[in-house]
């Protein structure tokens, strides 16, 4: 059998640790009380940084032999460029902070207690030496309106799918970036034929009337973009491999699923998608879930080396 060489690109997209919003978000849920308390650009909580540290262990060793072929890609938000930070140093790879890839509407205050808007420039090269900072205003980045912020998703995606294109390099992009504006991404890459997105009332719930895919926090989204299947396979471009993985966490340390957004509570004990706000720990051990069981010639060699140590017990 003979195969097209790949020139496809993958597209790593993944959401930011927790942040001190997102703890006011899961305790109350979306409304008055996490609007009057939230703040413009938190940074990530103790929990968020655990995080970070070990989505670049995992991810950093998984992609060490590759990294030639990886670029790494994050918000200007303070949450997004510490998450990005241990995987960076893992890889030993700069970082682009890229003005197209923050949250939906932006830098914004709704309590009137903060500045609404980024840190400038000069400030982000000062806080995060080495990243690339040339493309954020000089000033900092503002708020914006939730349609804005869907053309802003459609100029991504055109810029990612500019950059798979034949002749290029089977590249893995990397890019650390926010739940609404990654559920946007993955609608246009997916569903590149769905009607557009209009929020009215300008809230970015209003930009998700069919279906909404939340994320944990650090949780990873593959997708491959400029695919050539062979013929007799799925003749598309795009291939989505697999979404909110977070094997590099545990039940301890999943969050950013909000249930009292959901609705419901219960899943909490079950779901591996963390507590989300429920006050309900799970109902399983992690280690007894995604163990790895024991094949016959394991399990043989393991008996065999727990009777020659039983022997060796007892000749003492």
């Amino acid at each position: 059998l003979t195969f097209q060489s790949s020139e496809a690109m993958h597209l790593l997209l993944i959401r930011h640790g927790q942040s001190q919003n997102n703890i006011l978000e899961a305790a109350h849920g979306a409304g008055d009380v996490f609007n009057e308390n939230r703040s413009v650009d938190p940074p990530l909580s103790a929990l968020g940084e655990l995080q970070a540290k070990m989505l670049g262990a995992r991810l950093g060793a998984q992609l060490q032999r590759s990294k030639k072929r990886v670029r790494l890609i994050c918000s200007s938000m303070t949450r997004a460029i510490q998450t990005i930070q241990p995987l960076s140093r893992s890889l030993e790879l700069s970082v682009l902070v890229h003005p197209d890839v923050h949250e939906v509407k932006g830098f914004y205050d709704t309590n009137g207690r903060g500045k609404a808007c980024g840190c400038s420039r000069a400030e982000l090269a000062q806080r995060f030496p080495g990243y690339e900072v040339e493309l954020i205003p000089e000033s900092g980045q503002g708020c914006e309106s939730c349609d804005e912020g869907f053309a802003r998703a459609q100029r991504v995606v055109a810029m990612l799918r500019s950059w798979a294109v034949p002749g290029a390099e089977e590249d893995v992009v990397v890019i650390v970036s926010h739940n609404d504006f990654i559920g946007l991404l993955g609608r246009l890459l997916l569903v590149p034929s769905s009607s557009p997105c209009s929020a009215a009332g300008n809230e970015p719930e209003q930009l998700f009337e069919e279906s909404y895919w939340p994320m944990n926090n650090t949780g990873i989204s593959h997708f491959i973009l400029g695919c050539r299947p062979p013929p007799g396979a799925y003749q598309v471009d795009t291939y989505l491999l697999y979404w909110n993985r977070s094997d590099h966490l545990d039940e301890a340390t999943r969050s950013g699923v909000q249930l009292k957004n959901v609705g419901f509570m219960e899943a909490a004990e079950w779901a591996r998608v963390g507590e989300g706000g429920s006050g309900k720990p799970p109902k399983f051990a992690e280690a007894e879930v995604v163990h790895r069981p024991l094949d016959k010639y394991m399990c043989i060699a393991t008996i065999a080396l727990a009777s020659a140590v039983a022997v060796l017990l007892l000749r003492r």
